[in-house]
């Protein structure tokens, strides 16, 4: 018998998920689970095609949540406290987070992977690196040995982060952002795409550039009306 799988989210993350599940592209055992149902506030429509029931209406997230079994929270970009606070929503509302771990991804240990988490082809978790949940680590990004990856952190495609070093929660570095090694970059930064940061990064800071400057401060933003 299969199982359902509720997509938080309809835009281009949650295309880019629904294609390595279709296409038996992801580690995990998908046999008997099917893309049941996509909720998002934001669309009026899903912004691929599918088979799977869409709505942006709170009365249809209650009968997608009572009728599924997992759950893939496909929110990319800059919204990872977003995509970790939902996830904890839709958690205590007794479904399981699906994971997806690309067949061409390389990642050196599983067992430190966090639930929920998603890695995307061609990126790699080098040994000894901790992943925590609702985190993802995108397409061709580069995690080195024995780092430290909070909750809700996004590596856009092409981010190298370098050895020992700590991301702390709801971190986004993005595309082709390098960070050097042993450095401690704090709860909520935004590292610009292609920056290049050679010092520590404070709680909520925007940094861009090479050598990585501070532009401003973030504000992190976040939804949880269609739980209440």
């Amino acid at each position: 018998m299969s199982k359902n799988i509720l997509f938080w989210g309809a835009k281009f993350k949650a295309g880019i998920i629904y294609d390595l599940i279709k296409n038996n592209k992801i580690l995990e055992n998908t046999k008997n689970l099917k893309v049941k149902y996509m909720f998002d506030p934001n669309l009026k429509e899903a912004k691929f095609f599918s088979k799977a029931k869409f709505s942006r209406n709170k009365k249809d997230l209650k009968k997608f949540i009572k009728n599924s079994d997992y759950f893939v929270t496909c929110i990319g970009g800059e919204y990872g406290k977003a995509r970790y606070l939902i996830s904890k929503e839709l958690e205590k509302n007794k479904l399981k987070p699906l994971s997806i771990s690309s067949k061409y991804a390389y990642i050196a240990n599983k067992e430190l992977i966090g639930k929920g988490v998603q890695i995307l082809p061609y990126s790699i978790i080098h040994h000894q690196s901790k992943v925590g949940e609702y985190c993802i680590i995108n397409t061709g990004s580069i995690l080195e040995h024995d780092c430290k990856i909070g909750n809700g952190v996004h590596l856009m495609p092409g981010a190298v982060i370098g050895g020992n070093t700590i991301i702390n929660d709801f971190v986004t570095v993005g595309l082709n952002a390098t960070v050097l090694p042993e450095l401690t970059i704090e709860e909520g930064a935004f590292i610009g795409a292609g920056a290049v940061v050679t010092k520590n990064v404070k709680k909520n800071e925007v940094v861009a550039g090479n050598p990585a400057k501070l532009l401003k401060l973030f504000k992190h933003r976040f939804d949880l009306r269609p739980f209440r």
